[in-house]
């Protein structure tokens, strides 16, 4: 196909999945028709067949797209982020954060995702983990990749503890982007300080000693 053929197809597919998301979302997996989807989107109705094969393989694209939306800049960032980790934590925290939250500027679509992810709590139509897989592990790895990077003596499961820490409190930033209650930069500055700290301070337990702090070398 060429590109100018290929061009109204991908078109198409588009608003397949806009149209899609929007009804998901407002009425779950099970309150959505294949007729209401192609009305939506202008198209046929065969054009789900062609582009999806399945209403069932068309909801979990929809997720895989937005699970896109929300991880690629995440883990641009923390490529970058990275770098600076050792020398600077809290301008990695705060970069990691600023990515995180970019995809919710535009609060009708967050609003959309968070009600997306929610009709799928209650319909559980996606693959096992889906969701898991495409866009929470690997946020939280990034995120945990920078924290080893600030802080390189941590264990692995107290960097993951770290990243997931930070990522609860990310989402609860994202979550309330739209309230009245102190901005959203100040509360990610929070999100921040509090992580930063955490990350630069915690004690490193020796594995022959639970619950006990290791004994500093003398100099």
């Amino acid at each position: 196909m060429s590109a100018a053929a290929s061009a109204p197809a991908r078109d198409t597919r588009e608003r397949i999945l806009d149209a899609a998301e929007r009804l998901f979302a407002a009425h779950g997996f099970s309150g959505t028709s294949v007729r209401d989807i192609t009305d939506a989107a202008g198209a046929n109705l065969g054009a789900i067949n062609y582009h999806f094969r399945s209403k069932e393989e068309l909801y979990a694209e929809v997720f895989a797209r937005r699970a896109a939306l929300l991880r690629e800049p995440i883990l641009e960032a923390a490529r970058r982020a990275s770098r600076e980790a050792r020398r600077n934590p809290q301008r990695a925290f705060r970069a990691l954060g600023r990515a995180f939250l970019a995809s919710h500027e535009d609060r009708e679509a967050s609003l959309r995702m968070f009600g997306l992810f929610a009709r799928e709590v209650v319909d559980h139509r996606l693959p096992h983990r889906h969701l898991m897989r495409e866009f929470v592990l690997p946020t939280i790895d990034a995120i945990a990749g920078v924290t080893r990077q600030a802080r390189p003596d941590l264990p692995e499961d107290t960097a993951q503890a770290c990243a997931h820490a930070f990522f609860a409190q990310l989402m609860h930033v994202a979550k309330g982007a739209g309230a009245s209650t102190g901005s959203v930069d100040a509360r990610l500055e929070h999100a921040v300080r509090f992580t930063v700290a955490a990350v630069m301070h915690l004690a490193v337990v020796h594995p022959a000693h639970p619950g006990r702090p290791p004994r500093r070398k003398r100099t």
